[in-house]
């Protein structure tokens, strides 16, 4: 009887022992699996946004100025697509204007390439400033129009701290809470700046004179994807078109046999 009694209370344990393992194997392939689907989910709402903004970037940039003026895009900004198993996926686009703005227009400049920031519309005799914290020097070319022809101001600075060669830039100075900065002056009529950083990488701001703002510079896509539980945002800039990087030295020459003759000295 004892014998039997030891064998029952076994049992008991042994079934105690193989609930609580399944449970916990259970458990685990429940946060497993779940775990799988957070992450299926996370790619599929970052893939729909990515879609939508691939879609939007097919727009010309005047509809979608239209777009942002009239304060809706409607369906245009919705993409909704309906899964094998029946989920559905969604994203929703915003626009924005970059720049139009009396606030500083921020942009990155990779070493020894070319930005454009344009300047149409942007009031006559006024200034603009060009500010950046890093070690990075900035050449900047300001395009103006001056009795129907395209002409170029030249201005060059290396940052407060410089201690390299002598490049014949000269200095920049501590403005608007940036460590390094300098005025351009918008003579005659203002069509573009365009900046090109050297020795370094550059984040740079572009501030308007307190009585004017930078006119637009492109729309900004913001796209929202949803799958799920899963939520993911893709922010892509749309820019105004910009001309190639040897477009500055075809205004420099207005002849064939003096390279730099539209110089403005």
């Amino acid at each position: 009887m004892k014998s039997k009694g030891q064998t029952l209370v076994a049992i008991v344990v042994l079934s105690v022992l193989a609930l609580t393992v399944g449970i916990l194997v259970s458990n685990r392939f429940i946060k497993g699996l779940r775990s799988i689907t957070e992450s299926n989910n996370s790619s599929k709402a970052l893939a729909i946004a990515e879609a939508a903004v691939e879609r939007m970037l097919l727009i010309p940039n005047e509809t979608l100025e239209d777009y942002i003026n009239f304060g809706s895009c409607g369906d245009v900004c919705v993409l909704e697509l309906v899964g094998g198993l029946g989920q559905r996926i969604r994203a929703d686009v915003t626009l924005s204007f970059a720049g139009n703005s009396s606030e500083a227009f921020e942009t990155k400049i990779s070493e020894n390439e070319v930005v454009q920031v344009n300047l149409t519309g942007y009031e006559t005799n006024s200034n603009i400033d060009v500010c950046w914290d890093n070690f990075a020097s900035i050449y900047a070319n300001y395009i103006y129009e001056e009795s129907s022809k395209l002409k170029i101001f030249p201005y060059a600075y290396n940052p407060v701290t410089y201690a390299g060669f002598d490049n014949g830039f000269d200095n920049a100075s501590s403005n608007h809470g940036y460590t390094n900065c300098f005025s351009i002056i918008t003579s005659n009529t203002p069509e573009m700046v365009r900046l090109k950083a050297f020795y370094s990488d550059s984040y740079i701001y572009v501030i308007p004179n307190e009585t004017q703002t930078i006119p637009s510079q492109g729309i900004i896509i913001t796209s929202t994807g949803r799958a799920g539980n899963a939520i993911k945002s893709v922010s892509v800039l749309k820019s105004s078109a910009m001309a190639p990087e040897y477009f500055d030295y075809v205004i420099y020459q207005k002849s064939e046999d003096d390279p730099l003759s539209n110089r403005p000295y």
